[in-house]
């Protein structure tokens, strides 16, 4: 299957609300920082990453999204435009669009070009797959073999970090976990290292489905994740100890009342995606609910919040 690809450079102000936007338009969406930025927000950065300047922008950041080829792409380009036209965007002059024609390979090797393997959380390394062979691993590590393919999720992301991070604190094996909007599958990989076994992944999109499937194969634990596909938690009737969804403020809003109803006494709502702007309309929302919060983390400008549902 062919690609369109359709880059926008534009200031990193622009980042959340361009997210939020393309993401009710495309089935994948990439923000690739310049290296600058990135070293700026990012601690100990040479010793987690290793990349090649050519490969990122010279400047604030690049918004990569993308449509298959069935596409009405000029139809997609004019809805892009026309965003940029009504919203108000900082420099919104200076905004600028390109589009190019890709085959899925090539996408998927491009990611081989930046993406390496780091540690996130306390006992978390990330390894691409193409690395394995060649990575020293302490006895201490809990490895997670991920190929994003074309489905968006390497755990280098602030919100997937932090969600790792909270999952290391809370997670039990007789905990039944569900990963809402599980895209690649590491957050459903990760409970499953940490001794979890009964685990359900779902998305709406069908391919992250895919991707996550092969990714849990990578890493031996397809039989003990279900994967499924689902609009959220709107029509789930299972309880659960620990719900986790890393997706977007907005989007997280939507859930809060379900996550409450489905989980057991004492179980987690784990929340990621949300911007610093977002955070305190998200927590008083979680306590009217009935959650109480026991932590909340921020990176980058992002936020991740862990609530309890009290007994």
């Amino acid at each position: 299957m062919k690609w369109h690809e359709v880059s926008i450079s534009t200031k990193e102000e622009n980042e959340e609300q361009f997210s939020i936007f393309l993401n009710t338009i495309a089935k994948g969406v990439s923000i690739e920082h310049s290296v600058d930025i990135l070293k700026a927000k990012t601690e100990d950065f040479d010793e987690k990453f290793r990349l090649n300047p050519k490969d990122y922008p010279d400047s604030d950041i690049r918004i990569l999204v993308y449509f298959d080829e069935t596409h009405d792409i000029d139809g997609k380009l004019s809805e892009i435009k026309q965003f940029i036209s009504e919203t108000p965007l900082v420099r919104k002059e200076e905004i600028e669009i390109s589009t190019s024609i890709i085959d899925e390979m090539d996408w998927e090797n491009e990611w081989k070009k930046y993406f390496h393997n780091f540690k996130v959380g306390r006992n978390f390394l990330i390894v691409p797959s193409w690395e394995y062979a060649d990575v020293e691993i302490a006895d201490s590590d809990k490895v997670i073999k991920i190929d994003p393919g074309m489905a968006f999720g390497t755990g280098d992301h602030a919100t997937t970090s932090m969600c790792l991070t909270f999952l290391e604190d809370v997670i039990n094996p007789a905990d039944k976990v569900i990963d809402v909007g599980t895209g690649s599958g590491i957050l459903s990989i990760g409970a499953y290292l940490l001794g979890a076994r009964d685990i359900k992944a779902t998305d709406i999109d069908e391919l992250s489905l895919q991707v996550s499937k092969e990714n849990f194969a990578l890493n031996d634990c397809g039989e003990d994740i279900a994967v499924m596909p689902a609009d959220l938690l709107k029509d789930e009737t299972e309880n659960y100890d620990v719900i986790v969804a890393n997706i977007l403020a907005h989007i997280i809003d939507d859930m809060i009342d379900d996550a409450y109803k489905l989980l057991n006494n004492n179980g987690r709502f784990i929340a990621s995606g949300i911007i610093v702007e977002k955070r305190d309309d998200i927590i008083t929302h979680m306590k009217q609910a009935g959650f109480s919060i026991t932590d909340v983390l921020e990176e980058e400008g992002w936020v991740a919040i862990s609530a309890l549902k009290v007994a």
